[in-house]
């Protein structure tokens, strides 16, 4: 304890020293620091109530937000000295752009993976071959386990579809429309007394529900659920009638080519909204009965689909699966090995612009290097007069290493605010992406506590590594020089 409130002391010292080096003198106008730092508190207020409210106009949050950096830029240039406010600026700039950066890829990585595991299921087990006959008995045994929300049969094939019309007396036949042209869709049977419990399915239907995948009877055709993009690109809307055709070569049969393709019409009675572009404009959801006879013209299905309350467990539960079915029948893929290339080219993409916007933080760790050997030409007579009460040249190296790691740790705090800000205009305005060019329709955000922390603690590190040899500098200052000053 005799230790701590001399070291308590000393640590005080060099942060008020180097807190004095770094701020000017008081200058003249203290009223109008107060009314920047008035106007600063009253444009990050009107940000967040614009940002929060109604108002869905980008323009308004932007410009107070820009006030508000601007403001905040004209407060470190009054009250620090300028090339400490350069650095300052930089640094807050290169913590910003990286924390943006970070929040983007991660809230695509997010997004990407979990609107796919909504259509998906969080664990694909299928069969090689065309004799997958005991889905029952596997979706029933694995359905107990209470790691598992629901499993899924289904039914998969590529399909072609058509919207057709309704004559007078009730015949079907192609839309004469030369505008809605035939699609190839991603043609997918499920069984609605199993599929209601998948939690993703249900959320990405427009009715919330499965019940649009009715079987067909005497009394209705059979129901299907399309994709938003690919029901506007056919333009058909709920009540229409589309019919949808397998060709025999895609029907998984040895027979001969040359016979008749399937096909049925349905009645559009859902659509599918999950935010992939890619399924969005191919999807086409049918009942597995449907489907097993568009498909296959047999009592088969392609996979089961797991849905699991934890997405983590898909290994665990992936592994044990196959632990007791043969693996040379058997196939079990989470969704983490669904989406593998997707996720390694977002972590690459992430690296690279990561590397190339923390040489802001490098550029502006150099401006701080500059203003910190500007200071050790102007401060030689301060130097000279701690030296001579009894300083030592450790506590001279601190005092300007205090210096660096203040304007690093005002910098940090300065780009956190501002890359938050960033963050959640970007997160409230969606910024919308081509669908033809990225699987999603708009930029996600997804702000984590590491996505924050890892450029804060960058620029601290940044200053502090390039004050350390200007401070050594410094304590190396010839004392009498500086008196003679």
């Amino acid at each position: 304890m005799t230790d701590a409130a001399p070291r308590r002391h000393r640590i005080g010292f060099f942060l008020l020293v180097a807190g004095r080096a770094i701020v000017r003198a008081a200058p003249a106008g203290r009223a109008l620091d107060l009314a920047l730092a008035l106007a600063l508190l009253t444009c990050a207020i009107a940000s967040g109530i614009t940002f929060f409210g109604e108002a869905r106009s980008l323009w308004p949050p932007l410009v107070a937000g820009a006030s508000a950096l601007v403001l905040l830029g004209g407060l470190c240039v009054r009250r620090l000295t300028p090339t400490v406010a350069v650095a300052v600026f930089g640094m807050g700039l290169g913590c910003a752009a990286l924390m943006t950066v970070f929040a983007v890829t991660s809230g695509f990585e997010q997004e990407l993976t979990l609107r796919l595991s909504q259509v998906n299921g969080h664990i694909l087990l299928t069969k090689y071959g065309l004799d997958f006959y005991e889905y029952e008995e596997i979706a029933d045994r694995w359905v107990a386990d209470p790691r598992v929300r629901a499993a899924s049969p289904f039914a998969f094939s590529m399909a072609a579809i058509v919207p057709v019309r309704v004559g007078e007396g009730g015949e079907v036949s192609h839309t004469q429309d030369s505008s809605a042209r035939p699609s190839v869709v991603i043609g997918k049977g499920l069984d609605p007394a199993r599929a209601e419990a998948l939690t993703g399915l249900t959320r990405v239907l427009a009715s919330g529900g499965v019940s649009a995948l009715r079987p067909s009877d005497l009394r209705q055709r059979p129901g299907i659920a399309l994709g938003v993009d690919l029901a506007r690109r056919l333009g058909v809307a709920r009540g229409d009638l589309v019919r949808l055709v397998i060709p025999a070569a895609l029907g998984g049969e040895r027979g001969d080519v040359s016979s008749p393709p399937r096909h049925a019409v349905f009645e559009v009675l859902d659509e599918v909204n999950s935010g992939v572009s890619d399924l969005d404009g191919s999807l086409a959801l049918v009942h597995l009965t449907a489907g097993q006879a568009m498909f296959f013209g047999k009592k088969r299905v392609t996979g089961i689909e797991f849905e699991l309350h934890d997405p983590r467990d898909a290994a665990a539960v992936a592994d044990e699966m196959m632990a007791g079915l043969d693996t040379n029948l058997f196939r079990a893929t989470t969704w983490e090995q669904q989406s593998a290339s997707t996720l390694a080219g977002l972590r690459q993409i992430r690296a690279v612009v990561a590397l190339v916007l923390g040489l802001l933080e490098l550029v502006a760790g150099s401006a701080l290097v500059a203003s910190l050997l500007l200071l050790v030409r102007r401060k030689q007579v301060e130097i000279a007069s701690m030296v001579a009460i009894g300083a030592d040249a450790r506590a001279v190296f601190w005092i300007f290493e205090s210096v660096g790691l203040v304007a690093g740790v005002v910098g940090a705090a300065a780009g956190v605010v501002l890359g938050q800000l960033l963050c959640a205009l970007l997160a409230a305005y969606r910024y919308p992406l081509q669908d033809d060019v990225y699987p999603i329709d708009h930029l996600p955000v997804a702000l984590a506590p590491a996505d924050v922390l890892l450029p804060a603690l960058g620029a601290v590190l940044i200053c502090a590594l390039v004050s350390g040899p200007v401070a050594a500098w410094a304590a190396r200052q010839p004392v009498l020089e500086g008196l003679r000053r």
